[in-house]
């Protein structure tokens, strides 16, 4: 007869000796990070690529396992569902640097790239703001948004382009938005004329797939039906639109 703590440590040992003949076993489900683990590599990953272009898509191909992983940890609902988390200002971390190409990757030379913010409203409407390389001005783009349907997906279309010359003294440069939105800019000039953008500036589709309060994923293209040239944008929160 086999003692009985020999039979109830036999269980142990086969599993053991298993997963020492096929390491696989031990390996294949291995414990879930938490969120914020997985937001820091993230975070620190997008960094590390800050001012650079993806011409060739392979650093967000890098970002994109990190992002599947987050979801499956903090799935996300409709985005229809998270509107409000989407309202504030954000500043990118990574993402697209030309935005006068639609299908560039590259770096817009005007751009600086270590201040572009996308401010978001609950009326439905958002701002993108960002100092012009070489030059005093203040670039601003407004834009409206809305949900489509029961998807992720916001549609945006352009309505306004104009400018600030200058930036002002004690004023963080995000809270330009509101002062565009009221045409209360303090020195305004015109980037582009609205009847222009009116006419000729398209628009496209925002993909939401993460939104919390200090974290936003979203990829950017001008289809919903063509994921291969959606462009990905890590933003974090820099501050709240409430009371503006």
């Amino acid at each position: 007869m086999i003692p009985t703590v020999l039979t109830a440590l036999l269980p142990v040992t086969t599993l053991m000796m298993a997963a020492a003949a096929f390491p696989s076993i031990a390996l294949s489900n291995p414990e879930p990070r938490n969120v914020s683990t997985i937001k820091a590599e993230i975070v620190t990953l997008a960094r590390s690529f800050a001012g650079q272009g993806d011409e060739d898509f392979s650093r967000q191909k890098r970002l994109q396992p990190l992002v599947a992983e987050l979801l499956r940890a903090a799935p996300q609902p409709l985005v229809k569902d998270r509107i409000d988390l989407l309202s504030g200002a954000w500043r990118q971390i990574w993402g697209p640097y030309d935005y006068r190409n639609s299908d560039a990757r590259g770096i817009d030379p005007d751009t600086t790239p270590d201040e572009i913010y996308q401010v978001v409203f609950p009326g439905g409407y958002y701002w993108n703001v960002t100092p012009q390389r070489g030059s005093d001005k203040i670039v601003l783009l407004r834009g409206e948004y809305v949900p489509v349907g029961e998807t992720n997906f916001v549609k945006a279309r352009f309505t306004r382009f104009p400018g600030n010359k200058g930036r002002p003294e004690g004023l963080q440069l995000w809270k330009l938005a509101a002062l565009a939105e009221r045409r209360q800019l303090p020195n305004p000039v015109t980037i582009v004329p609205e009847f222009v953008v009116s006419l000729f500036f398209g628009g496209g589709y925002l993909r939401e797939v993460y939104t919390d309060r200090d974290l936003r994923i979203t990829y950017g293209g001008s289809s919903m039906a063509d994921r291969s040239t959606e462009f990905i944008y890590v933003m974090e929160r820099v501050g709240d639109v409430s009371n503006q």
